[in-house]
């Protein structure tokens, strides 16, 4: 009688083992989900850096040649005329 407990007791390890091995796959799958999402966040906050930083030089030089304040000057808008014309 003892045998038949053992195999099922063996089938029930063999699909707990199965179980283990299946959730284990998944966490690796996981994990290198959650490494990449990292990589992609430090290169976008790397990214943003680089921009915050060439929208704040380009706001100095502005500062530092003369604001606009809004104001078109006609060298802007033929400039503007001439590479609307060009062929793209």
């Amino acid at each position: 009688m003892m045998e038949g407990n053992e195999v099922t007791d063996d089938g029930q390890r063999e699909e707990l083992i199965d179980h283990v091995l299946q959730l284990q796959t998944q966490l690796k799958a996981m994990l290198s989900r959650v490494d990449t999402a990292r990589k992609e966040h430090q290169s976008l906050l790397t990214e943003n850096q680089l921009l915050q930083k060439y929208i704040n030089n380009s706001l100095t030089s502005t500062a530092v040649f003369g604001a606009t304040n809004g104001v078109v000057h006609a060298n802007n808008i033929n400039i503007r005329k001439s590479s609307a014309d060009s062929p793209r």
